[in-house]
């Protein structure tokens, strides 16, 4: 019988830095990323995992709930019961797990061989070895600061996640808000249109206007309840949003909340604004941990097409039952003579040089929307002044004075139906300032917190509103 036995010369790795006793937990990852999301937005996260933290973030959720939601209110919902965005979290524990996989040895590959000649039924050689990777275990400290900076580029990535949830919460509630307001004027629109239809109505019966006067209010009368029919509709459509957005169904989906979308108000933005946003930007941060990973990756390509394998061991071996042992020392490696590692050594250099120059397009991007909503908010913050100084005063005053020439017959009910109709517009359309006022600064805070605005609190452009830019006199 012919014993063959190889083995790794383990005393040579008793010194490695092994990773095998490692915590598969992302606990630590997710106070981390935990504490970052309050420190730039003031809002608190928890991982949904049963324990007694997370009882009471549910009973809290269940007392919001239980009051009107305000913006501030909504987003804490939902950061605390959006499913979807519990599932981002999961990505903290796959990089952890990472982690520890790296610092792990590979397993040992068993082989037995049975030799058995033809004229013999018993077998005459039997051959049973282990084999281990010895170089496997020098790249161990490698992987692991590959491994390491992935882990930081996931709590910065769900980090980023977790900011963006808040921005299109918000820019939801914002949008439900701007339609339920705006439910209440189109129902007075319709109830305007409706008046001077009867008027018309009444009139045409006893033959004092004409077909066309009639038809024209008939014809405004069909459009206000389309327009009714919509705002409604849409009502519901946001209202959905913020039930998406804050995880809710069943009976939670009840809530009660403001009739208004609140004044424009707020600090405004620091005159150092690019400044701030660079220095804030999780954007950047993540482009850096981006050139950190494939910078550790390129060591382990640049290490592994030098001595790409190699394999250390101890033979022992004897021909036959009455033959001697032998053994020896045994040696294998695998000799770079064809592929010398230079296509992936050339490959990671690209991909390095890709990411500075897409770190570089990240910092122009940030300032150029810093600068955006820096004016943006400026400018609807002037807008929606303007109506409230100017515009609904003016439109008020008008619909006075046509009251009192009416009441003094000097004018027709259809003129002061019209002057009620353009009152009722002009606050449509301060609604509609006030909304991107809203939207505006979500945007800001959103940018300012680490995130390049996008989806659901997107910049737009300037013209949002029909007002002149100027807040002057009437």
């Amino acid at each position: 019988m012919r014993k063959q036995i190889r083995t790794i010369a383990l005393v040579g790795l008793t010194g490695l830095p092994l990773a095998g006793c490692a915590s598969l937990s992302a606990d630590l990852a997710f106070q981390d990323v935990a504490a970052s999301v309050e420190q730039r937005t003031g809002k608190r996260i928890e991982w949904d995992q049963g324990g007694p933290d997370d009882l009471a973030a549910r009973a809290a959720v269940t007392q919001m709930l239980k009051k009107p939601l305000t913006l501030t209110t909504a987003t804490q919902v939902a950061l605390l019961n959006n499913r979807g965005l519990q599932s981002t979290y999961t990505e903290l524990g796959i990089a952890q797990a990472g982690l520890v996989q790296a610092g792990l040895l590979k397993n040992p590959s068993f082989d037995i061989s049975i030799i058995n000649p033809l004229q013999s039924a018993l077998p005459y050689n039997l051959a049973y070895g282990v084999v281990f990777q010895f170089i496997d275990a020098l790249y161990i400290p490698l992987r692991r600061r590959v491994a390491a900076s992935k882990l930081e580029e996931a709590k910065i990535s769900v980090s980023s996640q977790v900011i963006d949830h808040a921005a299109m919460t918000q820019s939801a509630f914002v949008d439900y808000l701007a339609a339920r307001q705006l439910v209440g004027l189109v129902k007075q629109v319709e109830k305007s249109a409706r008046a001077s239809f009867e008027a018309a109505k009444a009139l045409r019966k006893a033959g004092n206007t004409t077909v066309l006067e009639f038809e024209t209010q008939q014809s405004q009368l069909t459009t206000a309840k389309l327009d009714l029919a919509n705002a409604q509709a849409m009502r519901l459509e946001t209202r959905e949003k913020v039930n998406t957005a804050l995880g809710l169904s069943g009976t939670q989906t009840r809530w009660r909340t403001a009739s208004r979308l609140p004044t424009a108000k707020g600090k405004r933005p620091p005159k150092n604004i690019e400044k701030q946003a660079v220095a804030n930007s999780l954007d950047l941060e993540a482009a850096r941990a981006r050139l950190v990973t494939l910078a550790h990756q390129y060591g382990v390509k640049v290490a592994t097409s030098i001595i790409p394998d190699l394999e250390i061991g101890f033979d022992v071996e004897r021909d036959g039952p009455d033959k001697e042992w032998s053994r020896g020392p045994v040696i294998g490696i695998v000799p770079p003579l064809f592929d010398q590692g230079r296509a992936k050594r050339k490959a990671a250099q690209m991909e390095i040089r890709r990411a500075q120059d897409m770190y570089w397009d990240i910092a122009v991007r940030v300032r150029s929307a810093a600068r955006l909503a820096k004016a943006r908010l400026a400018m609807t913050h002037k807008q929606t002044h303007y109506y409230e100084r100017a515009v609904l005063p003016q439109t008020a005053k008008i619909l006075n004075a046509t009251q009192v020439n009416y009441n003094a017959m000097q004018l027709g009910v259809f003129r002061l139906l019209l002057a009620k109709r353009d009152q009722i517009q002009a606050g449509q359309r301060y609604i509609q300032s006030l909304q991107a006022y809203w939207k505006a600064r979500i945007a800001y805070e959103q940018l300012m917190s680490g995130r390049l605005p996008s989806g659901g609190a997107s910049m737009g452009s300037l013209n949002t509103a029909s007002a002149p830019a100027d807040s002057g006199g009437h």
